[in-house]
């Protein structure tokens, strides 16, 4: 999107684009109004320092915003703001998808490193477990009873694995319903 903002804060020219963006029906309903009256509370945020600043000091600025709408949703966008004789130019690209894949992908690194937690720490003990019980088959002068102690202590870890193999396919299926959004 491409907009002019007069130094008195006024849109003087938006694009199509501006106008999607902005989620108002029609040009008409910016052209001649100032930010502050078509966003309230917009002279309050980051984004209008920056506006504010490039405005006054004639200082070009790019940065990423996430700016509130008036119906209170966000959206992303990559902004560069210029000096121009009528005061500055705005040229704004939605970014919010992008944004919202790579939240996608935050979310997706916390489930793995989650699941590569739950891993380590419930399939160490059972395993531990085996192979000490292991070591004691493997003196061949165990008693009977002892070698049904063992065999005991075995199907407890191998149980023991089994539960959190069911676990963590539950997470797994968890998981991808909230990638693909189900």
């Amino acid at each position: 999107g491409l907009q002019i903002i007069n130094f008195e804060w006024k849109y003087v020219y938006l694009n199509d684009a501006v106008l999607k963006q902005s989620k108002y029906p029609s040009k008409s309903d910016l052209i001649g109004s100032t930010m502050m009256e078509k966003f309230p509370g917009i002279e309050n945020t980051e984004l209008f320092k920056k506006l504010r600043l490039c405005m006054r000091d004639r200082v070009p600025q790019t940065f990423e915003n996430n700016f509130v709408f008036r119906d209170g949703s966000t959206g992303w966008f990559e902004l560069r703001i210029e000096p121009v004789p009528k005061g500055i130019v705005i040229l704004s690209v939605d970014i919010t998808s992008r944004k919202r894949a790579e939240d996608d992908r935050l979310q997706q690194m916390r489930s793995l490193e989650e699941m590569i937690f739950m891993c380590s720490h419930k399939v160490r003990q059972p395993v531990a477990q085996i192979l000490g019980a292991s070591e004691l088959l493997g003196m061949n002068n165990s008693t009977h009873e002892e070698l049904h102690k063992i065999a005991g202590y075995m199907k407890e870890s191998a149980m023991s694995l089994d539960k959190f193999t069911r676990e963590l396919t539950f997470y797994i299926t968890e998981m991808k319903r909230r990638v693909s959004g189900g």
